[in-house]
């Protein structure tokens, strides 16, 4: 685990289902700039919890000590003067704290904070852990899991990608340039573009059947978005932009032919700099074909069906 000196900034706490490590760890690279290791990780950026489906929590580091005594001994001299609070101790593998042992801390703690202790609903949280020998005390923001909401969006398929999915590709593009321009060239029902859009960033999304084009901007209008929606093929897309994400289209009905898949692609490297591409099996090759280079791959593993995520340029 990479960590800072003085462990000054932030603390997120990550976590990730069976099957979505390897995505994780790829996101967590875009958006830290460090290799993921652990369910936890150290930075000085800023970044909303709620902008990952990974990132549990965030502590807002306030004081640091390498033992408990010297981080009461500072919370005293410099206290947190509050309306309402509640403290929680933030447990990770290996700690050997006992309960009651933890329930003391956090109660001697909670008694130098200014303002009233509200298990129930209190307009703070803190939290209170040690970690790779040091003591935090600082302020504790959960995940308000917004993108759950977009699980029950007016239009969708079951081949499409998950919102999960989704919201991680979407992460990927924009990481910390929000002002990047993006594309989907081949959108659906918008899935990704809902995703973008939710996380900061701009996007177009392009479908060649208005049908399907129809049910993406009704989806983006279903939750106050602009329908940013074009209807065309691919190959009349005159505009050029900064990353496209491609869910490269499989012909869930109807067989779509390789020559057609290569198309896409090809044409996802005329209008872009970069491509995140979404694949059923392993297209390194084709990529390489048609001029792209291959920079990071993982992959999301649900049952029996893998999707490769893979970004080029």
């Amino acid at each position: 685990m990479m960590k800072t000196e003085t462990m000054d900034g932030y603390l997120y706490i990550i976590n990730y289902a069976e099957g979505e490590e390897s995505l994780c760890r790829l996101e967590m690279k875009v958006l830290f700039n460090q290799e993921l290791t652990g369910k936890y990780l150290f930075s000085s950026l800023a970044i909303d919890p709620s902008r990952s489906v990974f990132i549990k929590e965030r502590l807002t580091i306030l004081y640091s000590h390498p033992t408990y005594e010297g981080l009461y001994q500072q919370v005293k001299e410099n206290p947190l003067n509050l309306e309402t609070f509640k403290c929680l101790f933030l447990r990770f593998k290996g700690q050997e704290l006992s309960y009651q042992e933890r329930l003391k801390r956090l109660k001697d703690i909670g008694f130098l904070i200014g303002g009233e202790a509200d298990m129930y609903q209190p307009k703070q949280v803190l939290g209170l852990t040690v970690i790779e020998g040091r003591w935090l005390f600082g302020i504790l923001e959960a995940n308000s899991n917004e993108w759950v909401s977009h699980e029950n969006k007016p239009h969708s398929y079951s081949f499409s990608l998950s919102v999960r999915v989704s919201r991680a590709v979407a992460n990927i593009a924009v990481g910390r340039h929000p002002h990047r321009q993006i594309i989907d060239p081949c959108c659906g029902a918008g899935t990704v573009i809902l995703e973008v859009l939710t996380v900061g960033g701009k996007i177009v999304g392009n479908e060649l059947n208005p049908k399907v084009a129809q049910k993406a901007i009704e989806n983006l209008k279903h939750y106050g978005y602009e329908p940013v929606i074009q209807i065309g093929d691919i190959q009349d897309i005159k505009e050029h932009y900064e990353v496209a994400i491609l869910d490269l289209p499989y012909g869930h009905f109807n067989p779509i032919e390789p020559e057609v898949q290569r198309m896409i692609i090809k044409e996802a490297r005329r209008i872009a700099d970069e491509l995140i591409i979404v694949t059923q099996v392993n297209m390194n090759q084709q990529l390489k074909e048609v001029g792209f280079e291959v920079l990071e791959q993982c992959t999301a593993v649900k049952g029996k069906f893998t999707r490769y995520i893979t970004m080029c340029r």
